[in-house]
């Protein structure tokens, strides 16, 4: 979720503010494309200060069977963040590939609950209800708490029709919010014999069922998933409503990012029928 522009190369005075002088950046895949491993540390730039300082020490802390996170590497000063940088440890594993069925659906679920249990504890700062970005707003959006009606002009495309159709198709959901993790999909790590590794955490706060149903439609519009994977998520309390929220918020912060471009039209394809599916199921369908 950083909004951070994409630089060629980690600054040597970051490197060295990990103690890191000596080795040799090499870019990750995935994200933003900020991310990049120096040696056994992982290194990014922080939204904020503030937030890098918190995702930081939520991170320290987390603890809790059946996940492993990568935890937070300190600067040289002592401080969470380093000239705008943050640092955690590297950790083994490999992103699922989630087309067709996946057999790693039940795992994920699995690992969805196990964090989500872990972090219904985490308070959340203040400060975090004023922060804006394009993610916030499709989140904001998605529950009602944002008119839409500014973001679905023209430069919205196609994706306007499909928004409207999932807002009109919300009714109220009784599930408490807490702190979650909203982008699973391409940052849950497998690796045999270990818990599987949550990394690059994006938080938001609304019901512990939304991260599985955010990487449900993720796999469907951009990874060739199958809709019977569905069944895998079956036993998610009010799946059929947190649907078409998961694609509410994913649409939204699409045409935030890319209204006007060509990027409206792709995501629009991508997403038209998983916008049916997640109707036809909100409505009673299946």
């Amino acid at each position: 979720m950083t909004g951070a522009g994409r630089l060629d190369s980690v600054p040597e005075e970051v490197l060295a503010a990990f103690g890191l002088a000596d080795t040799v950046p090499t870019r990750l895949s995935g994200g933003q494309g900020t991310a990049w491993r120096a040696g056994h540390v992982v290194l990014k730039p922080a939204d904020s200060l503030r937030a890098g300082r918190w995702f930081a020490e939520v991170y320290d802390a987390l603890t809790g069977p059946g996940f492993r996170v990568p935890r937070p590497v300190r600067a040289l000063t002592g401080d969470w963040v380093g000239l705008g940088w943050t640092a955690y440890q590297w950790v083994p594993g490999t992103a699922a590939d989630w087309s067709g069925v996946s057999p790693r659906w039940p795992a994920m679920v699995t690992v969805s609950r196990a964090l989500h249990a872990a972090l219904a504890g985490v308070p959340v700062p203040a400060w975090r209800a004023t922060e804006e970005n394009p993610w916030t707003i499709g989140d904001e959006v998605a529950w009602g708490e944002r008119d839409p009606d500014p973001l679905l002009g023209p430069a919205a495309g196609p994706l306007a029709g499909q928004v409207r159709r999932l807002l009109a198709a919300l009714r109220p959901v009784d599930l408490p919010s807490q702190l979650i993790h909203a982008d699973l999909g391409g940052n849950v790590l497998f690796d045999d014999g270990l818990p599987p590794a949550v990394i690059d955490f994006s938080p938001l706060e609304r019901p512990a069922g939304l991260p599985i149903a955010v990487a449900a439609v993720d796999a469907l519009m951009w990874r060739g998933a199958s809709p019977a994977m569905l069944e895998y998520l079956a036993g998610e309390p009010e799946l059929d409503q947190l649907l078409p929220r998961a694609l509410a918020y994913r649409l939204v912060t699409e045409i935030v990012r890319h209204a006007g471009t060509a990027g409206v039209d792709a995501a629009a394809r991508a997403a038209q029928p998983v916008t049916d599916l997640v109707l036809a199921r909100a409505c009673g369908g299946r």
